[in-house]
């Protein structure tokens, strides 16, 4: 999925979460795109590598360069998509310093979003370092501007019907825990 789809999932979430959790769109939408953050390894590796004036891969240079999946560079980004990951490292960090599950929850949203937007040799290692490989259908990775717009605009649309909707009564859209109190 691209970068700004998942950050706008993650602020949805974050609309979702309960008011107590102060910038709770904003924790949320960082969450989400964090597991990308192995990106600032691979990408500018590869578009060093690539001859690129801006040291940035594109979406053509991965497809140009499918080696890059079998370099070092690409381990850090398998690791954050792992459920493994998220559940013995990630979940586990959280619980000990207290933190909101939202940050949880935003996070495993971007490791369920990968899976079916990417596919080939591009496809998800859900459970790294055991090389199952899911096969997703689509590489929303590789989007242009258009469809990135149209994935963006459809999660935002959702976000601020949410937000409307939250608006509308205390208890709607409340999880359990914040409409008791």
């Amino acid at each position: 999925m691209d970068f700004l789809t998942h950050a706008l999932v993650g602020a949805l979430l974050g609309e979702l979460s309960p008011e107590r959790i102060k910038n709770r769109q904003a924790k949320g939408a960082l969450a989400a795109m964090s597991p990308d953050i192995a990106n600032l390894v691979a990408y500018p590796y590869l578009g060093i590598k690539s001859g690129n004036i801006i040291p940035y891969a594109y979406p053509r240079d991965f497809y140009a360069n499918p080696w890059i999946v079998d370099h070092w560079t690409w381990v850090p980004w398998e690791i954050t998509h792992s459920f493994l990951f998220w559940g013995l490292i990630v979940m586990p960090l959280l619980l000990y310093f207290k933190k909101p599950l939202l940050f949880g929850v935003a996070y495993a949203s971007h490791l369920l979003l990968d899976m079916p937007s990417h596919s080939g040799i591009w496809s998800t290692v859900p459970f790294y370092p055991f090389e199952y490989r899911f096969d997703g259908w689509f590489d929303a990775w590789a989007w242009g501007a258009q469809e990135i717009f149209i994935s963006a605009m459809t999660v935002f649309l959702l976000w601020r019907c949410a937000a409307a909707l939250k608006l509308s009564g205390p208890d709607v859209l409340a999880w359990p825990l914040e409409a008791e109190s």
